[in-house]
């Protein structure tokens, strides 16, 4: 019993053990999983910004060189429009030096082209103006375009840092998942072994302690029965003791009687004959044995008649 309660104790505590060692791991294939989830969820979502941030770079890419196209297109339009005023400057003067020396004929005339002169050269430094402001604006896109530019760039080279350390975490995580999913169902298994030994061996404890408590309750209804047994056959002793202290007392009394009556003692002798009847039912009440002891008196009669 002691060797089957110390490997009970010894199985309990393996399977403590054992469930400790199976929860944890789960909790470590849990973690695992979890991280490998965000891991991964953060690589997809660092790639997914990193598209877009290339897809914003290529449109900002792309607005920038129309506004350099833009700019150049200024600039040569400009310079084209700054040449032909300084055409339009020396025909002008060109034509004032030929007014002063002209008739007043050919003065009109000329005085007509230099009016449209003046006019072209009034639109060309209008036109001019306009380009100034335009190139000035594309100026302002252009930076726009850099700054973002910029930005878009520090950006894809943050996300490309952080890239490489959580593939690692997700490696890592990923590997840990694989060897707690190989380790966990050996770490079941046991738990169950452990746990069918610990029922096996706990079966055979209650059955042993049903045994022994049987054993007891036999061995105690035993000892009642032997008790009662003995307080009975006691008390029988008792009361035969009683009765024939108690017979001895009244038998010379009686004896007075029949000494006046001696002719009766041969009736009296036959009462042995009704002792017999009484004898053959020893199982009935004790007040039935007290017959002989009388008939022992009732037989000394005679002798004292002689």
């Amino acid at each position: 019993m002691k060797s089957f309660s110390k490997k009970a104790v010894q199985l309990q505590q393996k399977k403590t053990r054992s469930s400790k060692i199976r929860n944890k791991a789960i909790r470590s294939l849990k973690t695992a999983r979890k991280l490998h989830r965000k891991s991964t969820s953060a690589i997809n979502s660092i790639q997914r910004r990193v598209s877009k941030i290339h897809a914003e770079l290529d449109d900002v890419s792309n607005a920038l060189q129309h506004s350099l196209a833009q700019k150049e297109s200024i600039q040569r339009l400009k310079i084209n429009a700054e040449e032909r005023l300084k055409q339009e400057k020396e025909r002008k003067k060109q034509i004032e030096r030929e007014i002063s020396s002209a008739t007043s004929n050919v003065r009109d005339q000329l005085e007509f082209t230099l009016d449209t002169i003046s006019d072209q050269i009034n639109e060309i430094r209008n036109e001019i103006r306009q380009r100034n402001s335009t190139a000035r604006k594309v100026e302002k896109i252009i930076e726009g375009c850099n700054t973002k530019k910029s930005k878009l760039c520090s950006q894809i080279k943050r996300a490309s840092k952080s890239k490489p350390r959580i593939i690692k975490i997700m490696n890592e995580s990923k590997k840990n998942v694989a060897k707690l999913e190989k380790r966990l169902p050996s770490l079941t298994k046991t738990e169950k072994n452990i746990r069918k030994n610990f029922s096996r061996i706990n079966s055979v404890i209650r059955e042993q302690a049903k045994r022994r408590k049987v054993s007891q309750a036999k061995s105690q209804r035993d000892k009642s029965r032997k008790a009662a047994e003995a307080r009975r056959i006691q008390n029988l002793a008792r009361k035969l003791a009683t009765q024939m202290l108690a017979g001895k007392r009244k038998a010379p009394k009686k004896t007075k009687a029949k000494r006046k009556a001696p002719k009766k003692t041969k009736a009296k002798r036959k009462a042995p004959k009704k002792t017999k009847a009484k004898r053959k039912a020893p199982k009935k009440t004790k007040a039935k044995r007290k017959a002989p002891k009388k008939t022992k008196a009732k037989r000394k009669a005679p002798r004292k008649r002689r």
